[in-house]
């Protein structure tokens, strides 16, 4: 189970480093996938630096959990996208359902169970 466990995180933390560097550096592929349309250069700045980096740092912590052996680092990591996951139900109660929403949702959802299941059993 431990391996598993480690190879879960592993591959949560390649996905949000792929995904963190696309929205750094290439922001205009990913504008239809976060549903957000950025107002000039200032408005990807905002995705570049915030989300990409936000996204990019939570892999690094990840990467610093699996290397060290501190579990506390998920821990981490799955408090803040526990947070994205509760603004994304907020998002649904008050701007309504759509469903583009759901995969994240639900992936989020899963990174977060991975995150707090590794942090207990590691």
């Amino acid at each position: 189970m431990e391996i598993v466990l480690q190879v879960l995180v592993g591959l949560s933390c390649l996905f949000l480093v792929v995904l963190g560097a696309k929205t750094m550096f290439a922001p205009n592929s990913m504008l239809e996938l976060i549903a957000v349309k950025p107002e000039g250069s200032a408005g990807l700045n905002t995705i570049r630096g915030f989300l990409g980096g936000l996204i990019i740092g939570s892999s690094m912590v990840l990467t610093a959990g699996l290397v060290t052996g501190n579990t506390t680092f998920f821990l981490a990591v799955a408090m803040v996208m526990g947070t994205v996951v509760f603004g994304r139900l907020v998002g649904i109660a008050f701007d309504g359902f759509d469903k583009k929403v759901l995969f994240p949702l639900v992936a989020e959802i899963i990174m977060v169970t991975i995150f707090i299941v590794a942090y207990t059993q590691l």
